[in-house]
């Protein structure tokens, strides 16, 4: 894609017109003064912050020190937990990719989990400051509004326009994906902000605003730390880099190949730079890997209602139809469609899934009997093809029109797309589920009153049970790591349940069953369960029935085994 080829952004201090010469035939004209970028990208922040905020996060700012996102699930907790872990055992000197803090006393290695790294570290303050829950909640409150300002800044970059730029943020940052991710509370897959910082830096060299050495080392920082929030994401970015360069390449003119090539090679060093950042974790990884991956199944496929439902899909999908028929002439359009197309065969997967049912083969599907692609899902790439979604309503609002009507009538169907996107936040409800009680779900005041210390040695080993997904990884990272964990949530592979299972087995007690948990507890050294009051099923009074000593202190009930 040549410079030529791409709209050329105002200077954010006067009007004038940004255009695409070389017959690209997407001039763009801004009119007026405008504030600097800088400033328009903290007010596109401010508006996506207060969308999501009174559409959906609401509840996150008023109570952030409890744990309310998902917790019927497991995996909300384990990210508290890595929220902890990671500046421990940086600080104390250990492999952050191994811990024996849990399921001791083997541990379990995290090499193939997702711990989302880089994120933990980067709000290493907060946890130091606030404790792991705040800290984990500020991430998922921040990721989507982040992401749509990262949008904003490429977009903004590409067409030199505010309110063009404003609706591409919205598109990608509140896309259904990234606010069912953030519901989910998995923050390796809606904290989504760099994809687009990377496309913002090639625009910047492009807009020869960095220098060749500065855009390497900051795309390689970013491809970096990327690998660091989630492998998956990084592998599948390079292959959309390759494939967009290579697009890029095949649309260009003869005489504009050259400059394609030269940010190939930039990106290809800046991809070789990243991968010598993420190789202490890489290497360590695949020293480690599982002896089996299993192949990836339909349903982590790209389901093709999902392209129209919600229904500000088939509008998305209209606008790139639209852009395609009236702007097919511009480079830049070619680019953005034929990539469209890709992400979207990509993000289907081995299998053509529609409505829930596997029709057939699609015939790339041997691709994801590869080594990697048999252990990733497909429809993670979605966050790609709503990137691309993105930039093509930027362009579609920015384009210029030879009649107030034609104008009119393309931002009213940009308008839709975005009102239809930004109408599907509020319609997920809350990221807190819907009759939630706040106080069940809130830290028992035997961990935040400290009275844990009173009934628990240093580095004794615990066991907890509740029904709240990975209750023992929560309040061992509120504490940080006062106690070793028998048990612990990472994956499905490696950690099917988080209780061990003679503890859960008791759930339908038998005589057999009983002696089999005794006999865990000696050989374990288990020197206490702990059992949340909150969330505590019938069967939990079976530890009691078996003679354990029983102590309740703030909502928690102490078993305390033989090993005193």
């Amino acid at each position: 894609m040549h410079a030529s080829e791409v709209v050329k952004p105002d200077s954010g201090e006067s009007g004038g017109t940004a255009t695409m010469p070389g017959g690209g035939g997407l001039g763009l004209a801004t009119r007026g003064r405008v504030p600097r970028p800088a400033v328009q990208g903290l007010l596109a922040l401010a508006i996506y912050l207060a969308v999501f905020l009174i559409g959906y996060a609401y509840p996150l700012l008023l109570h952030p020190g409890v744990p309310l996102v998902s917790q019927t699930s497991v995996d909300p907790n384990f990210y508290v937990w890595s929220w902890r872990w990671w500046p421990y055992a940086i600080s104390h000197g250990l492999n952050p990719l191994y811990s024996r803090q849990i399921a001791v006393p083997t541990g379990y290695s995290l090499a193939w989990t997702t711990p989302t790294a880089a994120v933990a570290v980067l709000v290493s303050p907060i946890t130091a400051w606030l404790g792991p829950v705040v800290s984990f909640n500020l991430t998922l409150l921040l990721a989507a509004p982040v992401s749509a300002a990262a949008t904003f800044a490429a977009a903004r970059r590409l067409t030199g326009r505010f309110w063009p730029a404003l609706a591409a943020g919205a598109v990608y940052g509140f896309s259904w994906y990234e606010v069912a991710e953030t519901g989910a509370g998995h923050p390796n897959l809606c904290v989504i902000a760099l994809p687009p910082v990377t496309v913002y830096l090639a625009l910047l060299w492009r807009d020869q605003k960095l220098g060749p050495r500065a855009f390497v080392a900051l795309l390689a920082v970013a491809m970096a730390a990327e690998f660091y929030v989630f492998n998956e994401t990084f592998v599948w970015m390079t292959v959309l880099w390759a494939a967009g360069l290579l697009i890029g390449f095949a649309v260009a003119r003869p005489a504009q190949r050259p400059e394609i090539a030269r940010l190939a090679g930039l990106v290809g060093l800046a991809w070789v730079v990243a991968v010598a950042l993420a190789s202490p974790y890489l290497v360590y990884a695949l020293r480690h890997a599982p002896a089996r991956f299993t192949k990836v199944q339909p349903a982590f496929s790209l389901d093709l209602r999902e392209l129209v439902d919600p229904w500000s899909g088939i509008v998305l999908l209209a606008i790139a139809l639209a852009l395609a028929v009236f702007a097919w002439e511009s480079r830049l359009t070619r680019l953005l469609v034929i990539g469209l197309g890709l992400v979207i065969a990509l993000a289907a997967g081995p299998d053509l899934v529609i409505a829930g049912r596997v029709v057939g083969a699609f015939p790339w599907e041997r691709l994801w009997y590869l080594p990697f692609a048999r252990n990733t899902e497909p429809l993670r790439i979605i966050i790609f093809l709503y990137l691309v979604l993105a930039m093509i309503v930027a362009v579609w609002l920015a384009m210029p029109a030879r009649n107030r009507l034609l104008l009119t009538s393309r931002w009213i169907l940009g308008l839709v797309a975005v009102a239809g996107v930004i109408a599907y936040v509020p319609s997920r409800g809350n990221i807190v589920p819907a009759g939630n009680s706040i106080a069940a779900d809130a830290l028992p005041a035997f961990f935040t009153s400290g009275e844990y210390r009173d009934y628990l040695r240093p580095g004794e080993i615990v066991v907890v049970v509740s029904d709240r997904g990975n209750a023992g990884m929560l309040f061992q990272a509120y504490t940080n790591f006062y106690t070793r964990l028998d048990g612990g949530f990472i994956n499905l592979t490696l950690s099917p349940n988080p209780i061990p299972v003679p503890v859960a087995a008791l759930q339908h007690p038998t005589p057999a069953l009983e002696r089999q948990f005794l006999a865990y507890v000696h050989q374990a050294r288990v020197g206490a369960i702990l059992v949340e009051q909150a969330w505590a099923a019938p069967w939990m009074n079976v530890f009691g029935q078996l003679g354990f000593t029983a102590t309740k202190a703030g909502g928690v009930i102490i078993y305390r085994t033989a090993r005193l």
